[in-house]
């Protein structure tokens, strides 16, 4: 390492000495420094030095969550994290699964199908039965005959809708 004849440059260190004291490549500091975008602190020799306050929570700091959240993204990951990554959601789904917050999707499409089934008999036969039992008129029942026709339509774009989410 080199002199100091000023003590106030003792906190002052190029990217050189930076790597050289905490044992990195010294293209891995600039492109540090660089991408925090670290002000530099004076230029010695036509150097670039940086203040130590600086260049210390660029070089250490744990990784932020900006950026739409990257350090979440499997594919932005090293292989050990990605590895890691994926082991820890499968035990995730299988924890949800026994404690019964998810459901295979198999399950809910059987069970959305058997609901469905059960409103569309119960709109088909809704209008015969206000025939027989109630004694309504044709004209009523092409009425109630409309509304059911609608309320099905509505149910259908609403499940397709679904589906495509």
């Amino acid at each position: 390492m080199s002199n100091v004849s000023n003590l106030g440059d003792a906190y002052h260190w190029s990217v050189a000495k930076i790597a050289e004291a905490f044992s990195l490549n010294r293209g891995t500091v600039r492109k540090r420094l660089l991408d925090a975008n670290t002000p530099i602190a004076a230029m010695v020799r036509g150097n670039p030095v940086y203040a130590l306050k600086d260049i210390g929570p660029v070089l250490f700091a744990p990784p932020t969550l900006d950026e739409g959240n990257d350090v979440q993204d499997p594919n932005k990951m090293p292989p050990k994290e990605r590895k890691d990554w994926f082991q820890s959601e499968n035990e995730r789904i299988k924890l949800e699964t026994s404690l019964k917050q998810l459901v295979p999707a198999s399950d809910v499409h059987r069970e959305m199908a058997m609901t469905i089934k059960l409103i569309t008999q119960v709109l088909d036969t809704w209008p015969d039965k206000l025939e027989r039992d109630r004694g309504w008129k044709p004209a009523q029942i092409a009425e109630a005959q409309k509304a059911v026709d609608e309320i099905r339509e509505a149910l259908s774009a609403e499940l397709l809708g679904a589906e495509d989410e």
